[in-house]
């Protein structure tokens, strides 16, 4: 390609890349000091000198090798050299503290106005992170993040100088089938764009970019059983059909002895793996259970606020109550309930000690949104939100709040909670146990505090036509002694347990009432083989049931 055009032309069909097995080492080696080890120490890319990895390339009869050098060692660090043989591509990777980055790439083949040249980039001063020891699940992050880089042109064309950027992120694990066996593998994703600038004599600067976009699969002992390359060698858009490898041997694998060996024909990762254990080895199931701070006025502020947060290894439900300073009477301003799922996004950037949690509503009291980006009465669930979650002393768990809606906090706000009796209600054996749920609305049409249920009870009885409880519940219940609620769930109300009888899911009499105040005129009948929480409404009471 003419140089006139301002383009360097890349030869380089998979990753970004260099010469074939057969090239030297070249000026990578370290200090005299260091040591040839004979394998790599990362167990996901067990290179070793001699190593070559083969694989069979998606709709094609071709086939790749990606082959490895010997390993150093040098101050605590390992460095190897991979290549690829069909695209004249290596990368140098170190491995410190049990992540890999890469620090160096080569590329043989760069044709500048019909000459072929060799260009070398250096990240060493800011290596690339390729695999870390332990990543959580996400989207890609950190492509606004630019970095210089040291590059070198053979024969020299003129002062070469560049930059780039990068982007990365973990899918989790997955099974790839190859012929040889099935393996499950980390699922990585990453994005490496190589901005090169070039000052010739003739023709001023000219620029180019090269656009590194792989998926790859690794698995523990083997390495990389399969790729999926989007890679670009010019400014314009990655590749929307990837370049797909799948691997068909490996001669350097070891058996539980040692000893090379044929690939099995199944590998699994370790179950206690941080890889497939994040939320342990973040800790974060220490922080499963029930969570509560009080209302603690402050005469100082306007507005306070006080949560109520229940977490498990997939759920949520956070209750924020932000109430009216002026007298001290906890008033309430604006109350908040809400439950879904979430992910666990890693540390905190801003506070290392929290974790970070992005919520995925599932059901909010007038679809609130009360962290992150903020949406008032929206029914649009697109946006997430996130809270940030830290252990503290004494079985605390301390909160990080961004922000709460209509101006009453909008900075980060920490609070303490504390451990709270859990009072999610028993729902095992649903043929012999149906839960009734009554909730009633205060004046701003939320869900009623649980104080605001004391004295509510249930009348319930069998007849010929609906004789579905058992007699050992009935024999307790009386109008003066009404069947008490088993607990309070924040978005549903105070809930009742009826016992039914085995096989028997038809009907049940029951009467909602406190005293002789009844929560509907008439007894009602419920429908036990309805759908879970079917509802009946009343003026502004609801009962719900299963």
């Amino acid at each position: 390609m003419n140089l006139k055009r301002a383009l360097l032309y890349l030869v380089v069909s998979l990753a970004a890349g260099c010469g074939g097995s057969s090239e030297k080492t070249d000026s990578t080696t370290p200090a005299t000091t260091a040591i040839t080890s004979t394998a790599f120490s990362n167990s996901y890319l067990p290179a070793q000198g001699g190593a070559v990895w083969r694989y069979d390339v998606a709709d094609s009869s071709d086939s790749i090798t990606l082959s490895s050098s010997n390993v150093i060692k040098n101050s605590g660090q390992e460095s190897v050299e991979l290549t690829w043989d069909h695209s004249g591509y290596k990368q140098t990777l170190r491995q410190k503290n049990n992540a890999v980055y890469i620090d160096r790439i080569k590329l043989n083949q760069v044709t500048v106005d019909n000459k072929d040249y060799q260009v070398e980039v250096d990240l060493s001063e800011n290596p690339v992170l390729l695999l870390p020891e332990y990543a959580v699940i996400g989207d890609m992050t950190g492509i606004n993040d630019y970095h210089d880089m040291k590059v070198k042109i053979s024969p020299n064309v003129g002062p070469a100088y560049g930059e780039y950027t990068y982007e990365w992120s973990y899918k989790g694990t997955e099974t790839v089938k190859t012929t040889t066996g099935s393996y499950e593998a980390l699922h990585i994703r990453y994005r490496l764009i190589l901005s090169i600038s070039v000052t010739t004599q003739d023709y001023g600067t000219v620029h180019t970019q090269v656009d590194i976009n792989q998926d790859l699969w690794l698995v523990p002992g083997i390495g990389i059983v399969k790729l999926a390359d989007y890679s670009e060698t010019s400014s314009s858009a990655a590749s929307s059909t990837p370049f797909i490898a799948v691997l068909s041997g490996f001669n350097k694998y070891k058996n539980e002895n040692n000893v090379i060996a044929p690939l099995p024909e199944k590998i699994t990762i370790p179950s206690d793996s941080p890889w497939k254990n994040i939320h342990s080895f973040y800790k974060l199931n220490e922080l499963y259970g029930n969570w509560e701070n009080e209302y603690q006025c402050d005469s100082n502020t306007e507005y306070s606020p006080s949560f109520k947060l229940s977490l498990n290894e997939n759920s949520y439900t956070l209750h924020t109550l932000v109430t009216n300073n002026e007298s001290c009477n906890q008033a309430k301003a604006h109350e908040y309930i809400e439950s879904g799922t979430y992910k666990l996004l890693g540390h905190d950037i801003i506070d290392t000690d929290y974790l970070r949690l992005e919520l995925m509503p599932s059901s909010s009291e007038q679809n609130y949104y009360r962290f992150g980006n903020l949406v008032h009465n929206t029914h649009n669930f697109a946006y997430t939100h996130e809270i940030n979650l830290a252990s503290g002393k004494n079985g605390s768990l301390k909160l990080a709040v961004d922000t709460i809606p209509e101006k009453f906090i909008n900075q980060r706000l920490y609070t303490n909670l504390k451990s709270a009796k859990a009072k999610a209600p028993n729902i095992e054996g649903l043929k012999k146990t149906a839960l009734v749920y009554f909730r009633m609305y205060d004046d701003a049409m939320m869900i009623a505090p649980e104080e605001d249920f004391a004295g509510w009870g249930m009348q319930v009885w069998n007849d010929k036509h609906c004789d579905s409880i058992l007699a050992s519940q009935l024999k307790d219940i009386s109008w003066e002694k009404p069947l008490q609620p088993l607990g309070y769930d924040p978005s549903y109300g105070i809930y009742f347990e009826l016992k039914i009888k085995e096989g028997n899911t038809s009907c049940a009499n029951v009467i909602i009432h406190k005293g002789n105040q009844q929560a509907v005129d008439d007894n009602m009948t419920l429908d036990l083989s309805a759908p879970l929480y079917s509802t009946i409404t009343y003026q502004d009471t609801e009962i719900s049931y299963n």
